[in-house]
């Protein structure tokens, strides 16, 4: 019998997870910074390669409506809840398969202009990978550009060799993939107490194993236990990417502009001299000792020039996803303890906390108008940084998109009820999701029916046998559960529910 997976981990389904930088409008704004022309926005095919539960694809079709989107994942429980939600949702521009690459590489699809891969390219064997690349090279539009993430080398050579023997410590066994976790984690722990030479020659690989110990099990079974296990250098993708006509533009995480923050003067001297971009990239994750990359790829790289660039950035628009007295001027920028010129980022972040704006509305601020363009844009990545801003999607349309997100964000908030899976709401402004919790969903799916909100999720957490957890301790009486969650709704209603109707978190 053929084995499906492939070496794949499918007894344990993937989390539900909404990726940010999975989104339409991140990928756009992060080309254009680095002066490259993107795929359109008004009308395009997306593609997500191994999208899991679908949860990011279906947040993006829900944002997106005037787009269509296709989900690729070979594991049908992944594809059948991916249906689910698209189909409680009502999306009619959203396709979701439980294909093989293989499979997928031969289905009649139109051609692509984003194609996504989070959490895939490392984790599956040499002819999967040769397989995405050739749907890459065939799949793809002229234009297009392709987000890939990946385990990279050198950062994980340490730890590689203790996560080759859990495997192989577990690999005869019959039982689950979160069996054979817990019993690699308990055998190399016991390795670590008898004080094993590879732990005393390698010491950074105890606080990898501390680490595993406090990570979802879930997360472990498909992070570790995939049979196809392979960390990549940049260059070995860059090589790979080749063979699909593909270039490397730039990385599609943000703060990898301010890495070299952390590099002295002969660091940075060292980077400069090499002229080589791939090999520059490559000794760059040395000098990180990366573990992990975003990449962003193009098929036909056009660049821009300044007035280009600067025409184009303008039209850029970015939300401020905090309320504005959350913000701190005093941030951990990339490891290193940055203070924010209050002079800059208060009237920036108050423009911003009035609505939604571009850089050129911004650029026309009184507050702001000695800055010139540069300096703005340095202060918005910045901000991006911290995750208080993000990059938005254009006003025009945006009625239309309301209304497939109110039909999303209303399937989800329904699924809330049951459990804390779901933890993410689309937003039309922004084109992606805003983290809301289960109980901040709970409370609005209670304002939606027009019930008492404390009363309602007495009554749920009653019948699942759920307490309320404050300061460290379980809340036992009925009365204390209810006091907490009249607190919780107060604060809610006054802090939260505003935030989320200025980014138009219909449902």
């Amino acid at each position: 019998m053929n084995d499906w997976t492939h070496g794949y981990v499918a007894d344990v389904s993937y989390d539900y997870s909404f990726f940010p930088e999975l989104a339409p409008i991140s990928v756009v704004f992060q080309l254009l910074d680095k002066s490259f022309f993107p795929p359109s926005l008004q009308k395009f095919n997306y593609c997500e390669l191994g999208c899991g539960q679908g949860f990011t694809t279906n947040i993006l079709a829900a944002t997106h409506p005037q787009a269509e989107f296709w989900g690729v994942d070979f594991n049908p429980t992944h594809a059948a809840e991916a249906q689910r939600l698209a189909q409680a949702a009502q999306l009619q521009n959203i396709h979701l398969c439980d294909q093989s690459f293989a499979e997928f590489l031969e289905a009649d699809t139109p051609e692509f202009d984003f194609i996504t891969l989070h959490g895939v390219y490392s984790w599956i064997g040499e002819e999967n990978r040769r397989i995405i690349v050739e749907l890459l090279r065939r799949k793809l539009k002229c234009g297009g550009a392709v987000y890939i993430s990946y385990n990279t080398l050198p950062g994980w050579s340490a730890v590689m060799p203790l996560r080759d023997l859990m495997v192989q410590y577990t690999g005869g066994s019959a039982d689950s993939t979160v069996q054979k976790v817990e019993k690699g984690l308990a055998f190399a722990k016991q390795l670590q107490e008898v004080k094993a030479r590879y732990f005393l020659e390698n010491p950074t690989v105890k606080y990898d194993l501390k680490e595993m110990q406090g990570d979802s099990r879930n997360y472990l079974a498909h992070e570790y236990f995939s049979r196809h296990w392979q960390p990549l250098y940049h260059s070995e993708v860059v090589q790979q990417l080749a063979d699909a006509k593909l270039t490397f533009t730039t990385s599609a995480d943000i703060d990898d502009q301010f890495h070299n923050l952390k590099l002295n003067d002969n660091q940075l001297n060292l980077l400069a001299g090499i002229t080589d971009a791939t090999l520059r990239e490559t000794i760059r994750d040395f000098m990180f000792n990366s573990r992990f990359r975003r990449d962003l790829f193009v098929k036909g790289p056009i660049k821009l020039n300044t007035l280009e660039k600067v025409e184009l950035l303008s039209n850029c628009r970015f939300a401020l996803v905090v309320l504005p007295e959350e913000i701190e001027y005093e941030i951990d920028l990339v490891g290193r303890p940055i203070k924010l010129d209050e002079t800059i980022y208060q009237p920036l972040v108050a423009a911003l906390g009035e609505r939604p704006q571009t850089l050129r509305e911004l650029m026309r601020q009184p507050s702001l108008s000695k800055l010139d363009f540069a300096a703005l844009l340095q202060a918005i990545k910045i901000l991006i940084t911290t995750e208080t801003v993000v990059p938005a999607l254009s006003a025009a349309e945006e009625e239309q998109r309301q209304q497939t997100v109110a039909q999303l964000n209303t399937a989800i908030l329904k699924r809330s009820r049951f459990g804390a899976d779901t933890q993410i709401l689309a937003s039309p402004i922004t084109g992606g999701g805003i983290d809301v919790s289960r109980s901040e969903q709970l409370f609005l799916l209670a304002h939606q029916r027009q019930v008492d909100p404390v009363q309602f999720i007495w009554n749920i957490l009653q019948v699942q046998g759920e307490k309320l957890i404050k300061d460290g301790k379980v809340l036992d009486s009925p009365e204390a559960n209810q006091a907490e969650l009249r607190i919780q709704a107060q604060r809610f209603a006054d802090l939260r529910l505003p935030l989320l109707e200025r980014l138009g978190v219909r449902y």
